[in-house]
């Protein structure tokens, strides 16, 4: 492979990159990143006004009203992380809805989905009453 055939390949490839990390939905909130049960049982207390689990944790995903007229806010993380080896030893890892290996050897890919739902109950004055949360990995 000559120089102009490589250099032709690295561009393909770094403008593929410089794309694949473009595409992150600026409008989310960054905090949903680091939602983790870490984060919530740290930044979470009872008794906590709804503005500071705002700043702890960013806009909930679902507000409901709960029967006896306090709010419920629900937090959903989706994410999926991708381990790829070559028979040549070549190792990439993933998370998110991104990225990709660009590689002409065979290899073996394990695939696996977390979720993570995050439960927080107000009381009539808007300070968490009690917080609950699943975890689940497939």
């Amino acid at each position: 492979m000559g120089f102009s055939q490589f250099g032709l390949i690295l561009i393909v490839i770094t403008s593929f990159l410089s794309v694949a990390c473009q595409s992150i939905n600026k409008n989310e909130p960054q905090n949903i990143e680091r939602l983790t049960v870490g984060v919530v049982q740290k930044e979470i207390k009872k008794g906590m006004p709804a503005t500071d689990v705002v700043l702890a944790l960013g806009s909930p995903n679902i507000v409901k009203t709960a029967p006896n007229g306090n709010e419920v806010w629900v937090y959903d993380k989706f994410s999926k992380e991708q381990i790829y080896q070559t028979t040549g030893g070549v190792l990439g890892y993933f998370s998110g809805n991104g990225g990709g290996i660009i590689s002409s050897e065979q290899g073996r890919r394990q695939v696996s989905s977390n979720t993570l739902t995050v439960i927080i109950k107000f009381d009539t004055q808007d300070n968490v009453d009690t917080i609950a949360y699943h975890r689940s990995k497939f």
